[in-house]
């Protein structure tokens, strides 16, 4: 370059003494990677839509709320505290998640099965009833011979299997040992096919290879694992080494080998966990009227909006009744099996046992005062374990062997890659299209502004102002409804379709709640004081003018 000139030519004043030093230009690598950052962002921040005909404002949505970098920082925060989980809000939330799923949502469960299953429940009336047909069978703790009793009854009829949820687990000083141990053989000679019978087991010791204190003749007379977990049911108990009470019983009803420690269902997982589905409706029958059923509305969408009203504490039209005594009025206060009184076993007519127990499926549980054994279920009022069983039985039932795409819902499956599985990426795929909508939903909220002709009078202004905050409040309840909607469908296909347990809906709500809650404040503040400006600065413009 001559010296004196400029780069495009022209004269340039020059100073002795003086040189003159070329600007430093950036590295062409450097340059190279700020024009694609800055393509990017252009990329990202340009307009997708915009909601022209929107009456408050101009709502513009970008290429940046729809892939989620806008939620970018509210999911991995969310992400960061589902993993921590320092005060066990996810498994909180996934039991809540449950129970709204299972009561409110409530999935189409077929009741196929519900007739193969009896259960026999003693309570302490039962003990009652027992004194009179003998004094020493009326006492606390139910005596052998109580349950030696109930066992013969049913042998008469020849169940399909047999499982009492009773822990023989030490010997004590009561009547009826030696008849209870009679009768375990029975189930294996009286009739001409052995009869199956499960007892509870208990944690076994080193060198212990039986927990119960009686002798088991035969794998088809064994004990089984019981685990009583609202969340989840462990189909085989690799600690324990045995079968679990449901799996012992759905295996001997399909003539499946009961000492092979395998999976329950051909092709499965042995570790996979089951998920139990709880129908809306209980037996219709129920023995000796153990328990009353309540009628429940049939509607999804009715149960769906009474849900959210009882949540508000709107009680009108009978849709959410409160203050119940029973609680939630969508939970259901009967078992979904037939129930009979363990005390009328030997009063109840031939006719009305050989419907209930002859090629049935036969749970013997409790309740006592002292004992009462109930679990919190995610549709019933509690019950007593017993029940949680028959339920698993129940599903096992009506999902199968695995053929043919039907199969039980799965508490959590097999890792997909590492620690992620199918339920955790469902979860997680959930969570970013209902940040992604909360998004789409603030963007539009932020543009939901007000504004007035310029020398509008005070009545107008207050006019406007009261529309506009009713429109805002209409919107922030169609966001809400379109982010509720939208959780709930991808929970019924979930469930429905890929057969996984509810997806954590209060999780997910929580994380969406919390992000809106922090940023409405903000958006609110900002609208208002734009429209204060506004009408001082029209009001003092108009004044200025006259």
């Amino acid at each position: 370059m001559a010296k004196g000139k400029t780069s495009n030519g022209s004269a340039s004043p020059t100073h002795p003494g003086v040189s003159v030093t070329p600007a430093r230009r950036r590295p062409r690598p450097l340059r190279k990677v700020l024009r694609a950052r800055r393509r990017l962002r252009q990329a990202l921040t340009r307009p997708v839509l915009t909601l022209s005909w929107y009456p408050f404002g101009t709502p513009v949505i970008r290429w940046a709320d729809l892939i989620g970098l806008t939620a970018l920082p509210a999911i991995l925060l969310t992400l960061l505290v589902a993993l921590l989980d320092p005060f066990e809000l996810t498994e909180k939330t996934q039991l809540e998640s449950d129970a709204f799923f299972y009561q409110i949502i409530r999935p189409d469960y077929p009741d196929t099965a519900r007739d193969d299953i009896t259960v026999i429940l003693m309570t302490d009336q039962d003990l009652a009833s027992f004194a009179e047909e003998s004094p020493e069978m009326g006492v606390w703790p139910p005596p052998y011979s109580v349950y030696a009793r109930m066992l013969e009854v049913i042998l008469d009829f020849q169940p399909k299997a047999v499982f009492v949820d009773v822990g023989f687990l030490s010997r004590r000083e009561a009547p009826g040992y030696d008849r209870l141990q009679s009768v375990l053989h029975d189930y294996i000679i009286y009739h001409d096919d052995p009869v199956p019978l499960f007892l509870s087991g208990g944690e076994k010791r080193d060198g212990m290879d039986r927990t119960i204190i009686f002798d088991l003749p035969g794998p088809s007379v064994a004990e089984v694992s019981v685990t009583h977990n609202p969340a989840y049911y462990p189909l085989y108990d690799f600690r324990n080494d045995r079968l679990s009470a449901a799996c012992a019983l759905f295996r001997s009803g399909r003539g499946l080998d009961l000492a092979a420690p395998e999976s329950c269902i051909a092709n499965d997982d042995a570790n996979q966990l089951m998920s139990v589905v709880w129908p809306p409706r209980g037996s219709s029958s129920q023995g000796a009227g153990i328990f009353a059923c309540r009628d429940l509305p049939e509607s999804r969408t009715q149960r769906v909006i009474g849900a959210f009203l009882g949540m508000a504490g709107l009680d009108f039209l009978g849709i959410a009744p409160r203050n119940e005594a029973s609680g939630s009025p969508y939970r259901q206060t009967c078992p979904p099996h037939v129930t009979l009184a363990a005390g009328d076993l030997h009063r109840q007519g031939g006719d009305v046992l050989e419907r209930h127990l002859a090629d049935k499926y036969v749970l013997i549980g409790s309740s006592f005062a002292m004992a009462d054994d109930l679990i919190a279920l995610p549709a019933h009022q509690p019950l007593p374990g017993v029940f949680w069983h028959a339920m698993a039985l129940d599903n096992l039932l009506v999902y199968g062997d695995g053929a043919d795409d039907s199969r039980y819902v799965r508490h959590d499956s097999t890792p997909l890659f590492g620690p992620l599985t199918h339920s955790l990426v469902m979860n997680i795929v959930t969570l970013i299209i209902i940040q992604i909508l909360t998004s789409i939903f603030l963007r539009i909220l932020d543009a939901t502004k007000l504004s007035f002709p310029s020398g509008a009078g005070f009545g107008r202004v207050l006019f406007g102002a009261a529309g506009w905050l009713i429109f805002t409040a209409l919107i922030i309840l169609m966001g809400l409804g379109v982010i509720w909607a939208t959780k709930i469908a991808l929970a019924l296909f979930a469930f429905e379709q890929l057969k996984l347990a509810p997806i954590n809906l209060w999780g997910i709500f929580t994380a969406t709640a919390a992000r809106t809650i922090i940023h409405l404040p903000k958006s609110l503040a900002a609208m208002s004081g734009l429209v204060l400006l506004r009408y001082l600065a029209r009001r003092g413009g108009s004044r200025l003018s006259a």
